[in-house]
């Protein structure tokens, strides 16, 4: 399959019924499902979007990721998407894109917006995101920001290795620690919420294995 076709297929496939919630769950911490969150009674929070950026490198889709940088206030350190907080009367698709732009350098159109993924909550940091998945085929070049200490490119296939997963304990915000799943991706510990965006793109590509058949071989 090329990489037109995948995004094609892709997009169609978001238009079904999301694996949701319980996919994410499969990569968050005990802590975080002992909250219970009800995403229907949520108030008070701060609307965010991450951008998902597919795009071809070695004949196969890749996506982007960035490692916030030691000083960040929210995600010192952490593997993340690219993204960030909601404008006033900006969409969730518009921040998504102005956030790719700000923190990697890469500038996309909103018609290489291919759907949303489930959004999420997470209680230490009161963000609700929201997942914007994305494509691009225009040669692009990293920038550095303030947010952003380096740029990291992932083969989507990789995410279906399972040797991929281990377990390790995190200190988030206010010195909490606990225990959580993670993906080891080039050596660095992706976990949290984008682990869990992760995690349900993964359940997402296993219940359509037929349709990319070409990232399981």
């Amino acid at each position: 399959m090329n990489f037109i076709s995948f995004t094609e297929k892709l997009k169609e496939v978001l238009q079904q019924p999301l694996p949701g919630h319980d996919a994410q769950l499969i990569m968050s911490s005990a802590y975080y499902r002992e909250k219970r969150i009800d995403l229907q009674k949520l108030s008070g929070h701060k609307q965010s979007a991450v951008c998902l950026l597919f795009y071809e490198k070695n004949k196969t889709p890749h996506f982007l990721l960035i490692k916030r940088p030691d000083t960040h206030r929210y995600h010192a350190g952490q593997i993340a998407l690219p993204g960030g907080s909601c404008d006033v009367s900006e969409t969730y698709e518009q921040a998504a894109l102005r956030e790719l732009a700000e923190e990697t350098g890469i500038e996309i159109t909103p018609a290489t917006i291919l759907g949303r993924l489930t959004p999420l909550y997470i209680p230490v940091s009161n963000f609700y995101i929201q997942p914007i998945v994305a494509y691009t085929v225009a040669d692009f070049s990293f920038i550095k920001s303030h947010e952003t200490e380096q740029c990291l490119e992932y083969a989507l296939k990789d995410i279906l290795n399972e040797n991929i997963v281990g377990e390790t304990e995190v200190q988030a915000l206010n010195n909490l620690k606990f225990k959580t799943p993670y993906f080891d991706v080039q050596g660095f510990v992706l976990w949290g919420a984008t682990a869990m965006i992760l995690s349900e793109m993964k359940v997402l590509l296993k219940q359509n294995e037929s349709t990319f058949s070409f990232l399981f071989q």
